[in-house]
């Protein structure tokens, strides 16, 4: 591939060598010689192809990215990007993807949202790809694709009774992944963390430490990461035979009663745990500070790990042992199914789970003492 093309570069041509690369890169992609999404061969096999360096070669490339003709993808490559023809039947190179939510307003919540977003728009960037943002109610979101036909659509943490949605889109042939959400319907094209893995991993930390009064926040059943959360929570703590205290679950359906005073309240009315597991960082927040204005130590009198690993969680007093998810790279899968399904002219399926991590901090410790009364 390619060596025909590379024998009309002349170093000896008046043309500057780095255009004459461009335009037999240029003469490829439009003759089919290398096809929407086909890889570039490596960067040392198109110096040897061409007979030049590096920087000339990176500078013909650049031009090409630039130009939209080629994308660059970190770690992976530079693929031709995917061509489509406008009504005038010219050629244009950048597909749109409409990044659909509901709920929330994702410019206000970018503890979790902002990192998605930016996944999403770095990765969007790197294909060459444009994206457009709508606040839509599920039950909208086909009449949306009908009406505004972008490429494909990305669906923001759709909720545990939106499944039926997302399989309608799947049955009209709409090309979507979902992120943040895992379905029953495993074959439901999402991104999404193992929620499972992460709960495990944060509960068999306190358990080594010598927790066994584990108490849980986790106040929005209604997304499927937290819903899972809680299914692990009681899972994993029944495999290990520790009794689960139906008092020392604070859950509801969604978190419109989050609040200091709802958690003071709920820790003053029942056996003092002597750990917390919260089920996202914002309830970690709260979390917090009722625990700080009832003068209760951490970890001192009581551990707290949750998940959700921002930047600031490294910054509390003390710093906060959590579950990190790749959320960044959530978002950027979820552009990389998407366009590859289309390149190859299917349509995106099945769920892909991302692993976290645990990150130990100074909010975690060994219980003060195996007791489980309340702290007076």
């Amino acid at each position: 591939m390619l060596r025909k093309t590379a024998r009309s570069v002349n170093k000896r041509q008046p043309v500057p060598l780095y255009r004459q690369i461009k335009e037999a890169l240029l003469r490829s992609i439009e003759s089919g010689e290398l096809s929407p999404g086909a890889a570039l061969p490596s960067r040392p096999e198109l110096c040897r192809l061409f007979n030049t360096n590096r920087i000339t070669l990176d500078r013909a490339i650049r031009e090409l990215v630039r130009e939209g003709w080629l994308i660059s993808v970190k770690g992976k490559g530079t693929f031709v990007t995917t061509e489509r023809k406008l009504p005038n039947g010219k050629a244009k190179t950048a597909l749109t993807f409409a990044i659909l939510w509901h709920r929330f307003n994702i410019q206000d919540n970018n503890i979790y949202w902002g990192p998605l977003v930016r996944g999403i728009v770095e990765m969007a960037n790197a294909y060459g790809a444009q994206l457009i943002f709508r606040q839509v109610e599920p039950d909208l979101y086909l009449p949306f694709w009908k009406e505004i036909r972008p490429d494909g659509l990305i669906v923001l943490a759709p909720l545990v009774t939106d499944e039926e949605i997302l399989q309608r889109l799947r049955d009209e042939k709409v090309p979507f992944v979902a992120t943040s959400s895992l379905f029953s319907d495993r074959s439901l094209p999402c991104v999404a963390v193992d929620n499972f893995a992460g709960v495990r991993m944060a509960l068999e930390h306190l358990i080594s430490l010598g927790h066994r009064a584990i108490a849980l926040v986790d106040m929005d059943l209604q997304l499927t990461d937290l819903l899972q959360r809680m299914q692990a929570y009681q899972t994993i703590l029944t495999e290990a035979k520790i009794t689960i205290h139906p008092a020392w679950m604070l859950v509801s359906l969604t978190r419109m009663g989050l609040s200091v005073e709802r958690i003071k309240t709920w820790l003053q009315s029942v056996p003092k745990p002597t750990a917390i597991f919260t089920a996202d960082y914002e309830m970690a927040l709260f979390t917090y500070q009722a625990l700080h204005q009832m003068r209760w130590e951490i970890p001192t009198d009581i551990s707290l790990v949750s998940f959700d690993d921002p930047i600031s969680a490294a910054f509390l007093n003390p710093p906060l042992t959590t579950v990190r998810q790749p959320v960044s790279e959530i978002g950027g899968r979820a552009v990389e199914k998407l366009m590859q399904a289309i390149q190859k002219g299917k349509l995106p399926e099945g769920t892909e789970v991302l692993k976290p991590e645990l990150v130990v901090r100074a909010s975690t410790a060994p219980p003060k003492t195996e007791g489980t009364n309340r702290r007076k």
